[in-house]
């Protein structure tokens, strides 16, 4: 027998589409009496067939913010398809779509002449029809078995459904790269557009590429693409469905050379809690594959803001360690410092505050030059100054990996500052008070290199975060802002086997008679035990979780300085009921969870519930006012300039592990920490919540406030029964003409000091502590003084 290749070719092609041939032309004739006998049972779940859909979560404003699927799919219906796509797609694939009934016979014989020639199966052949049952119903092997399956299922499928259902699902299955799953997703993915929006040289390039959609991609090869558009519009010129002129001016078109479709997660932290909610919830299947909706309470501004605020903050508080050698890509192996390209550049904008990984081209006496891809940027001398360097050249070379922040020079461009990576983490979170919707959640610094989100899951020790609910307490049991305290020496004994505990304040002095607001202001800790004592441990604890904290607390004195640990949330959620008059909401992510028929499947309605006094929570959030005006964080605030109603207080461990602010306006509570993972690790000396977290949340708010989202003129309701009485900062006396420091404090009615300050009174204030204690009447339940304590290391603020 002869070894000629055409003829071998020739047989196997013969063996292959003869068959073909023959049930296509039987087809006409007998095809309705052949599928009655050769049953293609599957074809008809078809009529409930649902293909895989991508799961999408949905900012506040309808933008995407990440999307869940095994295949990127969004199905579209008939009446999306445009007229140039069916068009493209027809002439390009199957030129007699509308008239043959599952298998172009005129084709088939074409394809097999051209295999002859070829020696093999350079063409398939397969119409639409006959790609639609491959891709749902057979494998993509080329066998006999397959290929007869195939006619079979396409005369079924055209049996049974019109050209345009079978146009519609072949437009929502087919593969056309990079994982998209139908023109739609496609469509989005190259173009950024939906595909009723397609113009011609676009519909030609996604019809092109159907017949090998990863090796055709204008992506990974720009010249095999550029041929297949090319042939889509040579055969829609040919079947008459484009001029001449709309052919040249399609192949004038650029290719698309990035995705148009952002593979970047917004919010990535909180997108992933409500991963594993649906995952949890709905299970693994319905979550990849049935397109489920999810309308989420994101606010993609808040979360940018956030997250650039926190970025900045950290870096700020890696220059308190000093500067840190850079990576010089050598030690890469990398020479060419011209072509390094940094994984941080893809998806970058270049634009004020943004922050990246930069190359050192070369150092000049004023600075250096860097680049970030293409954009060259200098590095004034002066942004180097926080490494105590008197110039750039000092410290770096041409070749060095730097971290910059892009800063806005004197004539309005954009330098590079010197920055470098930090040490330490944070996150941030944005609750809006009237409903509990979470705006904003900042997990960490970076998701790409930690998935640990530090808002829901660290649990850290509050440090003085926590003495508002000892003074709740208070308040609720009918105390007031004016009340005062002893703050002196104090030795508790606990165990009789143990030294005595000995709190000291942060500053290390005593302040003798202070007012329970002026306590709270300065975070003095000897006067949060007294009053926590006072009140009963017992009761500070049920006050907390009264108001949310989930955590087990234990009634030691210690408790009343915040030694123990929450999450930023749990403490977040309960700062927001001192502005809500003692409503709590439980935060939620998800507004509207609907499945891919649009049927509604969870639907968010905000539950409020009222778990402490309106009168009590709103005297505390007076005094919390106080510490943004002359208290711990007032300093921080005066130099911002904010001039907004807010209130909030600062928190601080011991050994400077943790720093808090957690502050709230009459809409938003804004809760921020900044720590290091290890929690034994120290931020460094001096890191308290007001230099390190504060700056962070003032920040936040100066973005929000810029842009509309907090109104400066919007204060807190005051509840009933509340009167704002002028009293004597010191002393808590009521105020008179001649009183040095007069604030407005709240009362429940009836409540108010009636007794007036008197410039006695305001002599005994300016006593040294140790000579005020004979002025002092201890309160029911007050610890008694002891003597004077040893000095000690501070503790919380």
């Amino acid at each position: 027998m002869p070894h000629n290749p055409a003829v071998r070719g020739f047989a196997r092609a013969a063996a292959l589409v003869l068959p073909l041939a023959l049930v296509a032309f039987l087809g006409s004739v007998v095809g309705s009496f052949a599928t009655n006998f050769i049953r293609v049972p599957r074809v008809s779940e078809l009529a409930n067939y649902r293909p895989d859909i991508v799961t999408q979560i949905f900012a506040r404003d309808g933008s995407t913010i990440a999307r869940y699927a095994i295949e990127r799919r969004t199905l579209i219906r008939r009446e999306d398809i445009p007229p140039v796509l069916v068009h493209a797609l027809v002439a390009t694939e199957d030129k007699n779509f509308f008239m043959h009934g599952g298998v172009d016979v005129r084709r088939t014989f074409s394809a097999l002449v051209a295999n002859m020639r070829q020696g093999g199966y350079a063409q398939g052949g397969s119409t639409l029809t006959q790609q639609l049952a491959r891709a749902i119903f057979l494998s993509p092997r080329k066998t006999l078995s397959r290929k007869v399956n195939e006619a079979l299922v396409s005369f079924e499928i055209e049996r049974r459904y019109s050209k345009d259902q079978i146009l519609t699902m072949y437009a929502n299955e087919i593969y056309l790269g990079h994982g998209n799953y139908g023109f739609e997703a496609a469509s989005r993915y190259y173009f950024g557009k939906s595909v009723k929006d397609l113009d011609l040289a676009q519909a030609a390039l996604l019809s092109g590429i159907v017949q090998r959609p990863e090796d055709q991609s204008p992506f990974r090869n720009p010249a095999l693409a550029r041929a297949r558009r090319s042939t889509a519009l040579r055969r829609m010129r040919a079947e008459g469905y484009i001029t001449d002129a709309e052919q040249r001016a399609a192949e004038a078109e650029p290719l698309p050379s990035a995705p148009s479709l952002p593979e970047s997660i917004v919010g990535p932290y909180f997108s992933e809690e409500i991963r594993q909610y649906l995952e949890k919830t709905y299970g693994e299947k319905d979550l990849y594959r049935r397109g489920l909706r999810v309308e989420s309470t994101l606010d993609p501004e808040m979360q940018a803001w956030s997250e650039e605020a926190l970025g900045w903050g950290l870096r700020q508080v890696s220059h308190r360690h000093g500067f840190h050698k850079p990576r010089h890509l050598a030690e890469s192996g990398s020479a060419n410092f011209d072509a390094y390209v940094d994984p941080s550049w893809e998806n970058l904008t270049i634009a004020e505050d943004a922050s990246t990984i930069a190359v050192v081209t070369r150092t000049t006496a004023s600075g250096a030059e860097v680049r970030i891809g293409k954009t060259l940027l200098t590095m004034p001398n002066a942004t180097v100054a926080w490494t105590g360097a008197a110039a750039a050249s000092k410290i770096l070379k041409p070749g060095d990996l730097v971290v910059v922040t892009l800063q806005k020079a004197r004539d309005g461009s954009l330098v590079a500052a010197l920055d470098q990576e930090p040490r330490e983490q944070g996150a941030v979170l944005i609750l809006e008070n009237s409903s509990g919707a979470v705006r904003a959640m900042v997990g960490g610094l970076d998701w790409s290199k930690s998935k640990f989100n530090r808002a829901t899951q660290a649990l850290r020790q509050t440090g003085s975060a926590f003495k508002p609910f000892v003074y709740l307490t208070a308040l609720e049991q009918g105390y007031t802002g004016s009340d005062t305290v002893f703050d002196g020496p104090l030795t508790i004994f606990i165990d009789p086997h143990q030294p005595p505990y000995k709190p000291v304040n942060y500053d290390g002095k005593f302040h003798g008679i202070v007012t329970f607001r002026k306590a709270l202001e300065h975070s003095y800790n000897i006067p949060a035990i007294r009053v926590a004592e006072m009140v009963g441990l017992s009761r500070v604890i049920e006050t907390a979780h009264r108001l949310g904290v989930r955590q087990n607390l234990d009634a030691y004195p210690s408790l009343a300085l915040g030694a123990f640990e929450v999450t930023l949330e749990e403490l977040a959620s309960t700062y927001m009921v001192f502005a809500n008059q003692g409503l709590a909401f439980t935060p939620y992510l998800i507004e509207r969870l609907t499945d891919a028929n649009g049927d509604v499947l969870e639907q968010s309605h905000p539950d409020p519930r009222e778990v402490a006094s309106p009168q009590a929570c709103f005297q505390l959030l007076q005094i919390l006012r106080g510490v943004t005006v002359r208290g711990t964080a007032a300093p921080a605030v005066t130099r911002a300039g904010l001039k907004l109603n807010i209130a909030g207080k600062t928190g601080t461990t011991n050994d400077f592990t943790d720093a808090w602010f957690v502050g709230m306006t009459p809409r938003y509570t804004v809760a921020v920490w900044v720590g290091n993972d290890m929690k034994t690790q120290s931020i460094g000396k001096g890191a308290e919540g007001a230099r390190i977290a504060l700056p962070i949340w003032i920040r936040i708010l100066e973005r929000m406030r810029d842009h509309g989202r907090i109104d400066p003129q919007e204060d807190f309701d005051v509840p009933p029964n509340v009167t704002l009485v002028p009293v004597d900062y010191d002393t808590g006396l009521k105020a008179t003409a001649d009183t040095p420091v007069p604030v407005l404090e709240a009362f429940v009615s009836g409540s108010q000091p009636t007794e007036e300050w008197t410039a006695r009174s305001g002599e005994v204030a300016k006593l040294p502590w140790s000579l005020q204690q004979p002025f002092y009447t201890p309160k029911k339940g007050e610890l008694p003084e002891e003597g004077p304590a040893p000095p000690a290391e501070p503790s919380q603020h």
